[in-house]
């Protein structure tokens, strides 16, 4: 609406001071005019906002958004690498029963081994499918690690971070001893 239709508006003719029933009416329909300019300017809004890429529209992805990506990128890593061995077992052995131990002391002496394997070349059944039993297992870890950073210096709260990143020793050590 523009600053004319306003100026029209006219003080009350009542002799008391009290609106009458034309003034009532007429800012009845000022208010109808306003809401629906309102209504115009929203779907406005809403339709930029959905032409705008998401890129543009926020610097900083959600935690949320991360999570869901960390989590995602760990659940099919790990389904490749088992895809991969059964495949490869599949085709050397004609079975899928496999069956082999692991004689490690704790995760981090099995990472050790398993990672000097693949940096070797070396990609047995085995190195394939302890690689997306390892995947799996750091998913977690690295989901914990980046919500501890995520918090202390996206959103400022140092409280949380730190809780965050002591609750990530906590797992480290619970796979140490495991």
């Amino acid at each position: 609406m523009s600053e004319d239709n306003f100026k029209n508006i006219s003080q009350s003719s009542s002799p008391c001071g009290e609106p009458t029933s034309e003034d009532i009416k007429y800012h009845k329909d000022a208010i109808a005019k306003l809401n629906e300019e309102i209504k115009k300017h929203q779907q406005a809004i809403i339709t930029l906002q959905k032409r705008i890429p998401l890129s543009v529209g926020r610097k900083i992805a959600s935690l949320e958004d991360v999570i869901s990506i960390i989590y995602r990128t760990g659940v099919w890593l790990t389904f490749l690498f088992f895809v991969a061995g059964l495949l490869r077992f599949y085709i050397r052995h004609q079975s899928l029963n496999v069956d082999y131990n692991m004689f490690y002391k704790n995760f981090y002496l099995f990472t050790e081994k398993e990672l000097g394997l693949i940096s070797l070349g070396h990609f047995r059944t085995e190195i394939l499918l302890n690689a997306g039993l390892m995947i799996l297992l750091i998913t977690p870890m690295v989901q914990v690690l980046v919500t501890g950073i995520y918090m202390a210096i996206v959103n400022k709260n140092w409280k949380y971070g730190t809780i965050t990143l002591f609750v990530l020793v906590i797992l480290g050590i619970s796979l140490l001893i495991h």
